[in-house]
């Protein structure tokens, strides 16, 4: 057939109608022959006087053939169907066309249709198009969203062969539960593409078409302004008709992931609507452990586009590591209406009360505060901060502390950037030297202002009160509610200790500073009683008087005293680091020193109709140079680098893709087992089913190589459909040459006068 007849969808056309092209020049040779020249004496004065016609006439016959011929010619392209598209003339030169095909198999393509779901039916699709194309010849090559970098085929022969071996490994393909950008895949086209020189470049993108995924990223519209320069074409082809609504469940999150048995534990669970519709009666579950709990929690309506949180409190009544899924009933995508949390439930909370005073008065009070069932006070001198982790410790209370030796110091500071929290109570017997040098250093920066001196009320006369000082509380986890309360006003201050230098301003935090000082706390007179500031990943609350009642009624208050500690418990606690919630997406990653874990690790993958009776993974952890790491990368590992010599251990966890519950095991150098639980949770990004408009879509960039076709009129696997629009452009052709050549005959045919009788 020839290299020209790949830009034909009917090849068998072209050879017979490339014979009846010469049709018309032969019946103009044999019209020529009819006629026998005579010639006479008369004539010769006529041919004088036609020798000056002779020639334009010759030129108008010339003309009416050659519309003939382009007549014929444009009825054999029509039935051939020319695919050409004219903007790319590498074609004529007899180039191939390398076909880079992008299917999306992000979450959103989980999207339920009647029968399959988007990612099937795009599948399908594209099968349809591999099968139905007459595109033997070329190339393909064939790219996932979610991880462009690795091809399901790259640069191969287009054939019945390829074709043959596409069909299983397309249908044995998953869509991912990750988010993703078309822009990678883009760029990995555009780089495919440039580097294949000679060739016709076209780029098929499947997709559900999302306005999130599309609009609105002017990195989008550079990739495809990329493609333009390689005069790629570009379709992209649309495999959902309309926007469904659906509702997600967002997030589930707590102020802490840890509490104790028979403890109320809150979570705020948050519902999306992404509908332009109202949505009511909406019902979510709790399951602890695979396990319904009974009740529902129940939703309150949701408006058009709008999130709303709703809080549900849960007690758990064993100890050890427990799964927490959120589930609504199901949509039309089922995936985001789920999500996990994982908590860790103790026995007890245990809180330590540092207190230098041989009585431990003050430490009485708290520890008397703090007592419930589910929570337990230990009373230590400050002599156990030499040689006791503060790990176990939900917080630590410092009362009483005239000064600490420099270990304990760094331990409390070590402490605290990990994320623990401490409060301080001075007293008279604080060294205000260590307090303003040693816990207001640079390095180990624990106390948030200067002391001054200790202040007081004046005594009491005898025909006068004593003039107390009363807290006025800000708005703040741990004391917004004092201002409601009757009994707020019984909490009196008769010493406290004064500051010296600038004192905040404001009860917020100063921006620019990196404790982020904030006042949380006044006396009546205006002087600060209460302040907190930040260090590293935890807290640190100071009260300039004491925890019991020698310069404070607060104490013989109970209900302000119990909720102000219980509260302080709360806001401080440390977080776990036995449990952790993340977003699916990239594999999961652990590195740690040699010294911390051995090499083995076992991992327990979430239950599912994939691996039911193999969710079990042992692997092995690689060395890695933090060294080379650092110098290569330039950035910081995480880990103690001070060492040249000094490597990490990590491991990546492939197949932690799913939503679901997944346990790490890891081994100290001792043989001990430690455990991390992860709760995986799909992107909320992909839940807003929102079509784009093709338009909006083709309208991203400024050339116009970028078509939006719908999933039904992409039935075959060629070039854009620009290209076999140009039917219409040979119809328009062909009537105005037909026109034409009726107009030029009627001109050169004989046509006597008809006299008028």
């Amino acid at each position: 057939m020839g290299w020209l007849t790949q830009y034909f969808l009917n090849p068998s056309y072209v050879l017979p109608g490339a014979a009846l092209v010469s049709l018309p020049i032969i019946i103009h040779l044999l019209s020529r022959m009819r006629y026998k020249k005579v010639r006479f004496a008369a004539m010769e004065f006529l041919l004088q006087s036609d020798e000056l016609n002779r020639r334009r006439l010759i030129i108008e016959q010339l003309l009416l053939l050659l519309l003939r011929v382009l007549a014929v010619l444009l009825i054999v392209l029509l039935l051939a169907r020319l695919v050409l598209d004219p903007s790319q003339l590498m074609m004529l030169a007899g180039a191939k066309t390398h076909h880079v095909v992008i299917i999306d198999d992000t979450l959103s393509m989980r999207q339920q249709l009647d029968d399959e779901t988007v990612f099937e039916h795009s599948i399908s699709t594209l099968e349809r198009m591999l099968k139905q194309g007459d595109t033997f010849g070329s190339q393909a090559t064939i790219l996932l969203m979610s991880q462009p970098d690795r091809a399901l085929v790259t640069n191969r022969a287009l054939n019945r062969s390829l074709i043959d071996e596409l069909t299983p490994q397309l249908r044995n393909l998953n869509c991912t539960w990750k988010a993703g950008s078309p822009v990678p895949a883009l760029q990995t086209a555009y780089n495919t593409l440039s580097s294949d020189g000679g060739v016709a470049p076209q780029v098929h993108v499947l997709t559900d078409l999302r306005a999130s995924d599309w609009l609105g990223q002017p990195e989008i519209s550079d990739a495809l302004d990329q493609l333009d320069t390689i005069h790629a074409r570009v379709s992209i082809i649309q495999v959902t008709k309309q926007t469904e609504s659906n509702v997600a469940v967002t997030s589930v999150t707590s102020n802490k992931y840890a509490t104790a048995i028979n403890t109320a534990w809150r979570m705020e669970v948050r519902f999306a609507n992404h509908h332009s519709e109202k949505v009511t009666g909406l019902r979510a579950s709790v399951y602890v452990d695979g396990l319904a709990l009974p009740g529902n929690i129940l939703i309150p309506d949701i408006e058009p586009n709008a999130e709303i949180p709703v809080t549900h409190d849960i007690t758990f009544d064993t100890p050890g590591q427990h799964e927490v899924e959120i589930r609504l009933d199901s949509d039309v995508l089922v995936e985001d209406n789920s999500r996990f949390v994982v908590v860790d439930v103790a026995d007890k909370r245990t809180i330590l009360i540092i207190d230098e005073e041989g009585s431990q008065t003050d430490a009485g009070f708290v520890e008397l505060a703090l007592s419930t069932d589910q929570m337990a006070a230990e009373i230590r001198t400050p002599d156990v901060l030499q040689n006791q982790s503060l790990d176990d410790y939900d917080m630590v209370y410092l009362l009483n502390v005239s000064k600490l030796p420099a270990d304990a110091v760094i331990l409390l500071r070590d402490y605290v950037a990990s994320g623990g929290g401490i409060v301080w109570f001075p007293d008279d017997g604080a060294d205000p030297t260590f307090y303003n040098t040693t816990l207001r250093s640079a390095d180990t920066p624990l106390f948030p202002v200067k002391l001054g001196t200790i202040q007081a009320i004046p005594a009491a006369t005898s025909d006068q009160e004593p003039q107390f000082q009363r807290p006025v509380f800000s708005e703040h986890p741990v004391f917004g509610a004092f201002s409601e309360l009757p009994f707020a006003d019984n909490i009196l201050v008769s010493q406290w200790y004064g500051t010296e230098g600038q004192k905040p301003a404001e009860d917020n935090p100063d921006e620019n500073d990196p404790l982020k000082v904030a006042v949380l706390a006044k006396l009546t007179n205006g002087d600060p009683i209460v302040y907190e500031h930040q260090v590293g990943d935890g807290r640190v609350m100071t009260f300039l008087t004491t925890a019991g009642r020698r310069w404070t009624t607060w104490p013989t208050v109970p209900p302000a005293y119990v909720m102000t500690h219980m509260l302080m418990h709360q806001y401080l606690q440390k977080p776990t680091t036995v449990v952790e919630s993340r977003i699916i997406g990239p594999p999961l990653r652990f590195e740690w020193p040699v010294t911390d874990y051995t090499e083995g690790v076992e991992v327990f993958l979430p239950a599912s109709d994939e691996n039911a009776d193999n969710s079990f993974r042992r692997l092995q952890a690689a060395p890695v140079d933090n060294k080379k790491n650092k110098e290569d990368s330039g950035e910081e590992t995480g880990e103690d680098t001070s060492s040249p010599e000094e490597t990490s251990l990590e491991v990546t966890i492939s197949e932690a893709d799913r939503p679901g519950v997944y346990r790490v095991r890891r081994f100290t150098q001792e043989g001990e087992a430690r455990e991390k639980w992860l709760a995986l949770s799909v992107p909320v990004t992909e839940s807003n089913l929102l079509v784009a408009e093709a338009g909006d879509v083709e309208q991203l960039t400024e050339g116009d190589h970028v078509q939006v076709v719908s999933a039904e009129a992409a039935s075959e696997l060629s070039t854009s459909d620009q290209g076999r629009e140009l039917r219409w452009v040979l119809i328009a052709l062909l009537i105005i040459i037909l026109l034409c050549e009726q107009l030029l005959a009627l001109r050169l045919s004989f046509h006597p006068e008809v006299k008028q009788s």
